[in-house]
């Protein structure tokens, strides 16, 4: 599992030792209160959003702990839940999260977008540990004609190869993509081509705009000047929202959930699944690893 240099362990509830209730009622200790409260999870309704909220939705489930998913208008929606008590944890992409949270910001590694997101929360957030699921950008290209492994080392090339960039409908950073890409590498392509149409270079990204199956002589080519900043699953949550076992929960998502794990299970609940028979799936097999 991913650790990070940050305080980021989920903090407990801090509610009184008891509370009296009217007549003879018996005082319901604070562990009983948080236990009878069913945990609120966001659903920022992407198919992402979608089966990232069922996932831990099950995840809860599985460790004893009731919990239910809430409808969000996207990402700015989730977050507005989260400060107004609509929802109690948030599953979503640290760099989207971060975007959105410090615009400026220029943390890029893993590690740098994990404090970076952080520090950018208020008080009554935290961001608990990541999971390795991340929707990278994924530039391909056949190996055969450069030989080149690295973004630095196919960047001579890009002068004369064409790209086509997949999922452009859904994907609006597209073009930033390319820019970042320009900027970072100086890779600036001969021509940009549509859907269907041939190209030497594809770009996508792992989860949002996932490529069809590389073939035998096609490379992913490695972001090593880390122009795109980490795009992993991290769940914010309200401090004092869950106990140990809620915590527990969310530790094995972020130690067993693999990218490789959510683009199937996105790409099930996209085809009509229903995300709760998905994420159920991934639970119980993550369960028995």
């Amino acid at each position: 599992m991913k650790r990070h240099a940050v305080a980021v362990a989920v903090t407990l509830a801090v509610v009184p030792a008891a509370v009296t209730g009217c007549g003879t009622a018996e005082p319901q200790s604070g562990a009983a209160l948080l236990a009878s409260t069913p945990i609120t999870v966001a659903d920022t309704g992407s198919p992402v959003g979608t089966t990232l909220a069922a996932i831990y939705r099950a995840a809860f489930a599985r460790a004893g702990v009731d919990a239910v998913v809430v409808p969000a208008r996207g990402l700015p929606d989730g977050l507005a839940a989260l400060d107004d008590t609509r929802a109690s944890v948030l599953p979503t992409l640290s760099g989207a999260a971060l975007a959105l949270l410090d615009p400026s910001s220029d943390a890029r590694s893993s590690d740098d977008v994990h404090e970076a997101l952080a520090r950018s929360l208020p008080d009554w957030l935290t961001v608990a540990d990541s999971a390795t699921a991340a929707d990278d950008v994924v530039v391909r290209t056949s190996s055969a004609v450069t030989g080149a492994a690295t973004l630095s080392a196919f960047a001579p090339s890009c002068a004369d190869a064409t790209v086509r960039v997949s999922g452009e409908t859904d994907v609006p950073d597209g073009e930033a993509v390319l820019a970042t890409l320009a900027d970072v590498y100086d890779c600036r392509f001969r021509a940009r081509v549509g859907e269907g149409e041939d190209a030497g270079v594809l770009v996508g990204r792992a989860l949002t705009a996932p490529l069809p199956p590389a073939a035998a002589d096609e490379t992913t080519l490695t972001d090593d000047g880390e122009a795109f900043p980490a795009q992993e699953v991290v769940p914010i949550v309200r401090k004092g929202a869950l106990d140990d076992s809620a915590a527990s929960a969310l530790e094995t998502v972020a130690g067993e959930l693999t990218t490789a794990d959510l683009a199937a299970s996105v790409e099930r609940v996209a085809a009509g699944e229903p995300a709760d028979a998905v994420a159920q799936r991934w639970v119980d097999e993550a369960g028995g690893r």
